[in-house]
This record gives C-alpha cells, structure tokens and sequence, in this order.
C-alpha cells in the first residue's frame, strides 16, 4: 500500500489511525492507495483499491487479460467449445 499524504504533515500516530479506519473495510493487501488529505480540523481520506484481472488458462497456461491477447489467442477464444461437465448444475 502506498501512502500519499497531501497539504502538510500528518504525525505517524494519526496516519496510523487512519490505516486502521480503512483496513477496516479492505484488507491492506487490496489498498493500492491511501490518500490522506490534511485540513485544519479534519483528514480527508481516499483510497484505491488493485484492480482485478481476469486470467484465462489455455492449454494449460495462465494467459494475461483476454484484451491483451493477440488476435490468434482471441480467435481461439471465441472459437471454444464449453465442456459439458462445467455446464451442468450440481
């Protein structure tokens, strides 16, 4: 996680408060940015999280994002016949 603090020093106790207010709701690992943004009487806080990626495995390989893909790979993506067992509801 980086920490980003904006409009003059924040003392460690007080940054620290923050970051406990806000891995509150996400696990640090899924921060990618915490903005903290100094006032006279208040600490406005931002924050970004890491975005998610969708991985595809083909012939065995975890490939990158599908839009990454050259146009080969996406053709034999379009061109994929479901397996059956995936299909059926337990």
């Amino acid at each position: 996680m980086q920490i980003i603090v904006v409009n003059g020093p924040l003392p460690e106790k007080e940054q620290d408060a923050c970051i406990r207010l806000i891995t509150r709701r996400h696990p640090a690992s899924a921060i990618d940015k915490l903005y903290m943004e100094v006032h006279e009487d208040h600490v406005d806080l931002r924050y970004t999280l890491h975005r998610r990626r969708e991985l595809r495995k083909m012939g065995g390989y975890c490939i990158s994002e599908p839009a990454a893909w050259n146009s080969a790979k996406q053709a034999e993506r379009r061109d994929m016949i479901p397996n059956r067992l995936e299909e059926e509801d337990p």
